[in-house]
């Protein structure tokens, strides 16, 4: 028999098959579930957005862009929220994602907090954040609160090896291909 790699008695289950099998039983079950482990929910984009991402790529570079979108999607993306009068808003306040549990998964990490409910209304294209108000103005309260460190990332304990750390100083960002750039040590003294 075939001898694995000790490292392999370390694997854990795959989360995203748990996800999926528990709801397909729920489902089974007779629980309306839309699930967001495997597959496409199937919220097809708007033709604006395809025809974003057509012009994009007709004029792709092959070079790495920004993590939040190009330009072009961004702007399709503000022209229709306008459009249905959400306005004021700009391509900062902005981020695309590689799909829907992509987009869905970002905007969780970054506003929900353990033990939050979210109520999805498929039919009205209607994400609702069943927390009351007084607790949002705490939570936006204790954010700012943080001062300069409000809306960042928390800094989390990790080993950073200085190999990397050299790396980080010199990078240029990804929209600049994220070469070496020796340069960017002496903007950040």
């Amino acid at each position: 028999m075939l001898q694995l790699a000790k490292r392999m008695g370390r694997a854990k289950p795959s989360a995203i098959m748990a996800v999926a099998e528990k709801a397909k039983a729920l489902k089974a079950a007779g629980r309306d579930i839309i699930s967001f482990s495997i597959g496409v929910p199937n919220f097809l984009p708007g033709d604006h957005v395809y025809a974003a991402a057509r012009d994009a790529l007709s004029k792709d570079s092959g070079q790495y862009g920004s993590n939040r979108g190009s330009d072009a999607l961004l702007d399709a993306f503000l022209k229709h929220i306008a459009e249905i009068g959400l306005t004021g808003y700009e391509r900062k306040h902005c981020s695309t994602g590689i799909g829907a549990k992509h987009v869905l998964y970002s905007l969780a990490e970054a506003l929900l907090e353990e033990g939050d409910t979210i109520e999805i209304d498929i039919p009205n294209r209607r994400i609702h954040l069943a927390v009351s108000d007084d607790e949002l103005v705490h939570r936006r309260a204790a954010m700012e609160a943080r001062g300069d460190a409000a809306w960042q990332p928390v800094q989390r304990e990790r080993f950073v090896s200085a190999a990397l750390q050299a790396y980080a100083l010199m990078a240029t960002s990804a929209d600049k291909g994220a070469v070496r750039d020796v340069s960017q040590i002496q903007r950040r003294k």
